[in-house]
């Protein structure tokens, strides 16, 4: 089980501390909320395919995911070959991180007409 937790205390309302932690490791990143809501497409990040996602840094260093099965790896490096440090964890807990992220998102502004343009009902 890894707990997640989301802090919007920084200086931009629009950017995360995101903490995850499990019994044996605890790892934190900042990044911007849609970044992180970007999280949802986890299951498209195939590393063997090279098609990991970069989103968020920790302490300065990019932060790369990866999904294999069941398992979502976030490699802590500048790229996702040459990382330093790598955290495993189960899917369903960026499924969590993301739907939270995603709750935290503005509503999309309601379409709105050209001022030439008469509204339809």
């Amino acid at each position: 089980m890894v707990n997640v937790m989301i802090d919007r205390s920084a200086d931009d309302p629009a950017v995360v501390m995101v903490m995850l932690q499990a019994p044996s490791w605890e790892f934190h990143f900042c990044a911007h909320i849609s970044e992180v809501a970007r999280l949802r497409s986890i299951r498209e990040a195939d590393w063997s395919a090279r098609r990991a996602l970069q989103i968020g840094d920790a302490a300065g260093i990019p932060v790369h995911w990866a999904y294999d099965g069941d398992t979502v790896t976030a490699l802590i490096g500048h790229d996702d070959e040459t990382w330093h440090i790598a955290f495993l964890m189960p899917v369903d807990t960026i499924d969590r991180l993301a739907a939270a992220a995603g709750g935290l998102l503005p509503d999309p502004d309601p379409p709105t007409t050209h001022p030439d343009q008469s509204e339809t009902f």
